[in-house]
C-alpha cells in the first residue's frame, strides 16, 4: 500500500514537473511572440518615416525649390516678433498665403507661436501646431517631434494644404484640427478655438 502511495506521488510529482515546464516553455514562447510583434511594429513605423522622406527628398530634388514671398516674410516677422516662430518665417513664407495664414493662426492658437511645445527626452520637437502623427520620435502629448524647423514646416504645411484643397478653408471649418468631428464633450473650447484662429487668421490675409 505504502509502495502504491509512494509510486502516486512520484507520478504526481513528475506531473507538476512536466507541466511547470511546459508552462515555461509556452511563456518564453508568448515573450519572443511580443517581441516580435514590436520589432516589426518598429520596423514600419520607421520604414513609414522613412519612405516618407525619401518621397519628399525626391520631389523637392525633382520640384523647383519654392521661393521666399518677401512680403509676406516681412509681414509673419512683424506679427510674431518676440517669439519662437519668427525663426520660421522664411520657411512659411514660401507657402501659399492661404496655408501661411493657418499656419501662424493655429500656432498661436496651439502653442503661443513656439512659447508652449512637446519636448523628447528635454529637445525641442519644433511642433508649434499640436500636430499629432505617427513617427518614430513622439514628443510629450502624443505630439509628432519634427527633425527640424524645416521638416514642421514643410510637414504641416503639407497637411493644411491637402485640407484646403478639400474646401476647408476657413476657420469654422479648420476646427477639425481641434477636436475632428467636434461631437461631444470634444465641442467643449471648439468656438474659442474658431474665434482665436479667426482672429490672426484675418491679421494675416488683410
Amino acid at each position: 500500500m505504502k509502495n502504491k502511495i509512494k509510486k502516486g506521488k512520484n507520478i504526481i510529482k513528475k506531473g507538476a514537473t512536466k507541466y511547470g515546464k511546459q508552462i515555461v516553455r509556452y511563456k518564453h514562447y508568448i515573450k519572443m511572440f511580443l517581441m516580435t510583434v514590436v520589432i516589426i511594429t518598429m520596423g514600419v513605423v520607421i520604414f513609414h518615416e522613412e519612405l516618407g522622406r525619401t518621397v519628399a527628398i525626391i520631389h523637392d530634388y525633382f520640384m523647383p525649390p519654392k521661393e521666399v514671398n518677401l512680403e509676406l516674410k516681412n509681414k509673419i516677422e512683424k506679427i510674431t516678433d518676440g517669439y519662437p516662430i519668427k525663426n520660421m518665417s522664411s520657411e512659411i513664407a514660401k507657402q501659399d498665403e492661404e496655408v501661411a495664414a493657418f499656419l501662424i493662426a493655429i500656432a498661436k492658437k496651439e502653442s503661443n507661436w513656439g512659447k508652449r511645445t512637446p519636448k523628447f527626452k528635454g529637445k525641442e520637437c519644433y511642433n508649434y501646431w499640436g500636430f499629432r502623427r505617427k513617427r518614430f520620435l513622439m514628443g510629450s502629448g502624443g505630439h509628432t517631434c519634427f527633425n527640424s524647423p524645416e521638416d514642421a514646416v514643410k510637414t504641416v504645411a503639407n497637411r493644411i494644404e491637402n485640407l484646403v484643397a478639400k474646401g476647408v478653408d476657413t476657420p469654422q471649418e479648420m476646427v477639425l484640427w481641434k477636436c475632428g468631428n467636434c461631437t461631444g464633450p470634444a465641442r467643449i473650447g471648439a468656438q474659442k478655438w474658431i474665434t482665436d484662429v479667426q482672429l490672426y487668421y484675418n491679421k494675416m490675409m488683410k
